[in-house]
């Protein structure tokens, strides 16, 4: 992060941390926006449950405020990361899965060679991960 401000200041002047503040919320804001816009579509579309609104926007936003304002941001960014990176293949394979199945998409089921793409791109994540976990668990 810090890399990323220095960078900033020959281009930008001492405004490169407001410029890469507002970037930062920018980036964090529109991503959580995505991630509950897919929940929403998920929950509606395919378990057929609605939360509301504000309910759903509770849900989203405060676990973020409390790690924001309670814990090291950088350590609790780096941990979010390394969790992401573990979660990361369940969805993708559920992806895979009801996106290939033609009594889900229909006539924009996927072809056989996105299909294969898609499976080897889990395959290298589930991999990449099984690497990051021997590579950082503790020698006995």
């Amino acid at each position: 992060m810090g890399v990323a401000y220095h960078t900033l200041i020959p281009a930008v002047g001492i405004a490169a941390a407001g410029v890469f503040l507002i970037a930062l919320i920018a980036s964090g804001i529109s991503s959580s926006v995505i991630g509950t816009m897919a929940g929403q579509v998920i929950m509606q579309g395919f378990v057929g449950y609605r939360i509301p609104v504000g309910i759903r926007r509770l849900i989203t936003m405060v676990p973020a405020f409390v790690v924001a304002l309670s814990c090291n941001t950088m350590k609790a960014m780096v941990f979010s990361q390394v969790v992401l990176s573990f979660v990361l293949p369940l969805p993708m394979a559920a992806l895979v899965i009801l996106s290939s199945r033609k009594s889900v998409m229909g006539k924009f089921v996927m072809r056989k060679g996105t299909v294969f793409a898609s499976v080897l791109a889990l395959v290298l994540v589930v991999l990449l991960n099984i690497v990051l976990i021997t590579q950082y668990w503790p020698k006995a």
